[in-house]
This record gives structure tokens, C-alpha cells and sequence, in this order.
């Protein structure tokens, strides 16, 4: 069966024959197919996340709400501050779909060697995500200073957007930055661990937090590669990127803290880092234990 990371070379449109998809090793496109197509995604991103910030701002401007999301505010305590907070990235989904199918090969190569979003993986992944990761967050909150947390009904409308929209902004980075980045380089180089390593070192890159926070991103990123590259799909690494960002955002909607990359001590990051290996270790277990015959 066909790397995750080399899709991009043997889904190429108009369909190939099955005897070149086949191949060990998939032949490279021309070079420029996907310099193009690292230049459309790259663009898309840009604008699509620039769009949804206009959108905001034109809002503001004729709404005038109440509370504006261009103003200085400690975290998603209303809905409408919890809505901007994910915006950008929830807006950015198409990007890389797009830029795909504008380069010349099939969009939905970025869910899966399947050509779609495996919703069985996604669910064994989320179970082990939502227990282990729970716990780290159940953990973080009972440590924390509460004594400001407020719980009116605009704080848990603020939840309800956080649980809509943190998968969502966590599906779209694993899209970009696990699904197209990685298949856009996978068409230049075909070891898998060059494919997945620069986009990794990007991932990162976005992520300013101190030596103790760089260490939980660095697990995580590494996990959710993991992931990727086994169940040959980006459906495990979302639930549980999915989870992590949902914890870590859900006690903001309370004017609490919770997981905090931020601010990390020493025996959070070993929670942190615990947690995320054994969920991605469990989510590994189920999906390769129960993998259909047709996928072993």
C-alpha cells in the first residue's frame, strides 16, 4: 500500500493507471508541480485567514459589539471572543484541498491512503485522547487558583464554541501542516523521514514558549507524526490534537487556567508529556489491533 507521505506523487489527476500507482517507489512529478502547489497552499492560508479577520473587522465596525476581539482580553470567555479566537485556522481548511486540486493531483489524498476521512480511526484514536488527556487537564484545573472563575450563561455558551471550534482549528493545522506540507515535500523526497521532519521543524517554529512548553510541542508534534505515518492518515493525530487543544481551551471559557504551555513547571510538563505519549500509544494499539482486513 502506498506511503501517506508519497500521495502526492500517485494520485496524480488525470487518474494514473494502476500498474504506476503501484510501484515500490511512485515517480516524481515534474519539479515545479509542487513548488506550486507549496506556493498556492502557503497563499490560501494567508488569504483565507486574512478574510475571516476582515470579516470580524467589518463586523465590529457595524455592529459595534460589545466586546471587540482587536482589544486586549485574557482568553475566550464569550462566545463571540471564543468564535475569533479559532477563526483563522477553522477559515483556512479549503486551503490546502484547494491548492491540491489546482496543482494537479486528487484532494482527497490529504485525509488517507483511502481517499477519505476514516471516521473508525478517528474514534479509536479519540477514546484514549479524551481519557488520558482528560486527566491532564482534570489535573491542571483542580491545581490551578479558581477563586475568579466566574460561570454565568455567556461562559458556557463560550464552552459550547470552544468544543465546536478547537477540533476544528486542530483539524486544520493537522491538514496543513501533517497532510499537505508532508505530501508536498514527500514529492521531492521520497524517505519518509525527510517528508515529515521539515514540516515538523515549521510546526514548531510557531510555538514561542519556553524550554519546558518547546519539550510538551516537541512530544506532541512527534506523536501526531507518529500517528500519521502508521495508520497512514491524519485522522488519529486530529483526535488527539483535537482533545489537547479543547482541554487546554476549556477552562478559559471560566476565567480559569488550565493546561498552559505557557507556564509549565516541571511536573506538569511529565504530566504533559505522559499523557500524550500513552494516548498516542493506545490510539496506535486500537486502530492497528482492529485494522480491517482489507487495510492489514
Amino acid at each position: 500500500m502506498n506511503a501517506y507521505h508519497l500521495l502526492g506523487r500517485t494520485h496524480r489527476l488525470p487518474a494514473q493507471s494502476v500498474q504506476a500507482s503501484e510501484r515500490e517507489v511512485a515517480p516524481r512529478p515534474k519539479w515545479w508541480r509542487p513548488l506550486l502547489e507549496l506556493i498556492l497552499a502557503f497563499t490560501l492560508l494567508i488569504a483565507l485567514t486574512a478574510a475571516s479577520t476582515g470579516v470580524v473587522y467589518l463586523f465590529e465596525e457595524v455592529a459595534h459589539p460589545e466586546i471587540s476581539a482587536f482589544a486586549d482580553f485574557d482568553g475566550p470567555d464569550h462566545p463571540y471572543l471564543a468564535l475569533v479566537t479559532f477563526i483563522g485556522w477553522v477559515a483556512s481548511i479549503p486551503a490546502g484541498f484547494i491548492a491540491a486540486r489546482l496543482a494537479g493531483r486528487d484532494p482527497r489524498a490529504l485525509w488517507s491512503t483511502e481517499l477519505c476521512f476514516r471516521w473508525r480511526n478517528f474514534g479509536l484514536a479519540l477514546a484514549p485522547a479524551l481519557l488520558f488527556l482528560g486527566a491532564e487537564g482534570i489535573h491542571a484545573i483542580a491545581s490551578s487558583d479558581r477563586s475568579n472563575a466566574t460561570f454565568t450563561p455567556l461562559n458556557f455558551a463560550a464552552l459550547v464554541v470552544i468544543m465546536v471550534m478547537a477540533p476544528l482549528q486542530s483539524l486544520s493545522e493537522e491538514l496543513f501542516f501533517r497532510g499537505s506540507l508532508v505530501q508536498i515535500v514527500g514529492q521531492w523526497f521520497s524517505r519518509a523521514w525527510l517528508a515529515y521532519l521539515l514540516p515538523l521543524l515549521y510546526f514548531l517554529s510557531g510555538h514561542d514558549y519556553d524550554w519546558h512548553g518547546v519539550v510538551s510541542v516537541v512530544v506532541f508534534a512527534l506523536c501526531a507524526t507518529f500517528l500519521t505515518y502508521t495508520t497512514r492518515g491524519i485522522e488519529a493525530a486530529a483526535a488527539v490534537h483535537a482533545v489537547g487543544n479543547t482541554v487546554a481551551y476549556a477552562p478559559d471559557a471560566f476565567g480559569m487556567e488550565g493546561v498552559n504551555l505557557a507556564a509549565v513547571s516541571i511536573s506538569e510538563l511529565v504530566i504533559s508529556v505522559l499523557a500524550t505519549v500513552a494516548a498516542t500509544a493506545a490510539a496506535y494499539v486500537l486502530i492497528t489491533r482492529r485494522a480491517p482486513a482489507s487495510t492489514s
